[in-house]
């Protein structure tokens, strides 16, 4: 565990010199003019001159050790990583434990998914258990937008079960019955702080996009399992994966998700949009978690109000099979055009007809 806490202490210190030669490259050069170094260049400038860079490689080998710091069964006490850094830490470095989290936050910026925030929320040192808790916290929605319920919060009890007996139907479906989807973009106000920042409106669901790669499953499934293993944290990353396996049923759901700008595939394979759609079955297979008991409750409300409407049903409907073809519609707009101008042509004849002008 020792040895384990020294070298998460060296990763953490390395990316926080990062973070904090870009925040002053930032500062120095708001504009992102071209003189200003970038982030990947500081990051690479850093990474070639580290002693461990020089044994062990480069590239692939540190994305797979950052993969393997965040499984569940390698997570160690994060009091010892700030135990190590009070005892190791010399003059120059500072004392706010607080560079530990800036580092990891550093760190984490490569991984998909990752926080949308421009500017994270504050996490306190003592607040975290693990690396693990560290990366789930930075990925939850920024609590200024949402209050976020725990397993069996009273927040949600208001919603009777027989009022959302199942989840949402699959994406196919709900195209059908005219929902439209939309990539969600994040920011500041009406933005999404998180990839589980999904909101509905008006016939609109709009998801944060979600950049799928090998490595995907692994690490949601790993903050799912810290999820179901810790009862007292909310149940965000769960909601989100049984959320996503019901509107993912299929390649075909997959390719229009994709076409809408919600997923993106970099997956390795033959079959990748067979892949994606089984990464969400493997996922919320075993996980736990009441439809009316999580923080997307509201959400599938909404979509299955209006999913159920039969106006909306009808309207997508005529639209699908009448307006979807634009020669159709071309060809609608013209004979509406040559049928206004003959009630034109007739008005006129038969007002020329009753009165005919004076002589």
């Amino acid at each position: 565990m020792l040895l384990d806490g020294c070298f998460i202490l060296h990763r953490l210190l390395k990316y926080a010199r990062i973070a904090r030669r870009e925040d002053d490259a930032a500062a120095a050069s708001p504009s992102s003019s071209g003189d200003a170094p970038s982030s990947t260049s500081a990051g690479a400038e850093d990474e070639y001159g580290d002693d461990l860079t020089l044994v062990f490689g480069n590239c692939w080998v540190w994305q797979f050790v950052t993969y393997d710091l965040l499984l569940l069964q390698n997570q160690i006490p994060f009091f010892v990583v700030q135990k190590l850094f009070e005892l190791l830490r010399t003059p120059n470095e500072t004392n706010n434990d607080d560079v530990l989290v800036a580092g990891a936050l550093r760190l984490f910026r490569s991984l998909q998914p990752h926080s949308l925030h421009p500017r994270p929320t504050t996490i306190a040192c003592g607040d975290v258990h693990h690396i693990l808790h560290l990366f789930y916290l930075s990925v939850l929605p920024h609590p200024a937008k949402e209050k976020m319920p725990r397993h069996g919060d009273a927040g949600q009890r208001d919603v009777p079960p027989s009022e959302l007996e199942q989840w949402v139907p699959c994406a196919k479906e709900l195209e059908e019955a005219g929902v439209k989807f939309r990539a969600r973009k994040g920011g500041f106000k009406d933005g999404a702080t998180s990839f589980l920042d999904v909101k509905f409106n008006r016939g609109v669901l709009e998801i944060p996009a979600l950049e799928l790669y090998d490595y995907s499953e692994t690490l949601l499934r790993n903050l799912i399992a810290f999820e179901q293993t810790y009862p007292s944290t909310a149940s965000h990353v769960t909601a989100y994966a049984i959320f996503m396996d019901c509107l993912v049923a299929s390649p075909e759901d997959v390719r229009l998700l994709q076409l809408s700008g919600v997923l993106v595939n970099h997956m390795n394979g033959g079959d990748r949009d067979r892949d994606a759609a089984g990464l969400f079955g493997r996922l919320s297979h075993g996980a736990h978690l009441a439809s009316n008991d999580n923080y997307l409750t509201k959400v599938i409300m909404g979509v299955n109000n209006y999913q159920r409407a039969r106006r909306h049903q009808w309207c997508a409907a005529l639209v699908r099979n009448y307006f979807s073809n634009p020669w159709v519609v071309t060809s609608l707009a013209a004979a509406v055009f040559l049928l206004a101008l003959t009630i034109l042509q007739s008005f006129f004849a038969a007002y020329s007809y009753f009165k005919p002008p004076k002589q």
